[in-house]
């Protein structure tokens, strides 16, 4: 009696095909981009590289930036009469003129690290990546919170624009990408395109 040959290859336990899967959806190259996407690259290069050559100008001259917005605090509140600007400029540059060097150095490392991401995310949704729009999409989740929280504080215009943008982009990449299994998932996207 003839035994038949035995499998050699082990079947993959079910950690690694999920990891599998994982690597593969997170790996491959999406949709054309559209419209919609451009604008997103286009916000998150913009912001990106503000925030990144701020976080540089912090790191660099962390004592100067210090000592030159106290400077312009002093000089714009010599005038007793001042005008709408240069209030609300003070009201923004008081409390920088305030910060410890230690305090504009976290920041410029903070600064340097948002804007570090908030560039990959551009360069990888330009690029067409899926792992980009996982990115820009749980990025944007963690911020949204803080971004409320800032709005709570103080409503202003430019907060309250700012959190509609990014739910806007959440909300939008996540649906119209069929990111972490909506509307089908990654079968009925490429079914689509």
């Amino acid at each position: 009696m003839v035994n038949p040959p035995l499998n050699t290859t082990p079947a993959s336990p079910p950690r690694a095909r999920f990891w599998q899967r994982v690597q593969r959806e997170l790996g491959r190259e999406t949709q054309p981009v559209d419209t919609i996407v451009r604008l997103i690259i286009l916000e998150r290069a913009i912001r990106g590289s503000l925030v990144f050559i701020l976080g540089l100008a912090l790191l660099t001259r962390s004592q100067s930036i210090v000592n030159l917005v106290r400077g312009w605090v002093a000089q714009l509140n010599v005038n007793p009469e001042r005008r709408l600007i240069p209030r609300m400029l003070v009201t923004v540059l008081r409390p920088v003129g305030q910060f410890s060097t230690r305090t504009v150095l976290i920041t410029g490392v903070g600064a340097l690290l948002f804007g570090a991401l908030e560039l990959t995310e551009a360069i990888g949704l330009a690029r067409r990546r899926r792992w980009a729009e996982y990115l820009t999409v749980i990025a944007g989740c963690i911020g949204v919170p803080f971004e409320i929280g800032e709005v709570m504080r103080r409503q202003t215009p430019i907060r309250v624009s700012i959190l509609l943008i990014n739910i806007a982009i959440v909300i939008y990449l996540a649906w119209q990408k069929h990111l972490f299994g909506l509307r089908g998932g990654v079968a009925t996207e490429t079914e689509s395109s």
